[in-house]
């Protein structure tokens, strides 16, 4: 009996290293898979700050463009009031230049009704 006991202990410390062992294959299968995870995470943030690194100095050139087109700009807004300006003493102009020539014609009429005659 004390055989049969022995045997039983024996494959109950069996089963029980077993277990154990199935268990430290689980955990060291999860610490791959954080290890991989970990490994993934870092790769994705180095990317990341590569990227940002990139869009960085391509905002620093499109600062740059801008500022060396200020000047430009600026001109451009001067010609388009100048422009602007001279569209409004043009359409004032025109607007005189109207009324000279109704002038002219209404007296031009009067002069032909008092004479009869064509203006000289």
């Amino acid at each position: 009996m004390a055989d049969e006991n022995m045997e039983v202990e024996i494959a109950r410390l069996d089963e029980r290293l077993k277990s154990i062992e199935r268990m430290l294959v689980d955990i060291v299968a999860s610490q791959k898979e954080a290890i991989d995870g970990r490994r993934r995470g870092y790769e994705a943030q180095e990317r990341t700050e590569r990227e940002m690194i990139g869009i960085n100095h391509r905002l620093t050139s499109v600062e740059k463009s801008v500022e060396a087109i200020r000047p430009t700009t600026a001109e451009l807004e001067r010609v388009r009031d100048r422009v602007v300006f001279a569209g409004g003493l043009g359409k004032a102009l025109w607007g005189i230049g109207k009324g000279l020539i109704y002038a002219a014609a209404g007296a031009a009429g009067a002069y032909y009704s008092l004479t009869g005659r064509p203006p000289p």
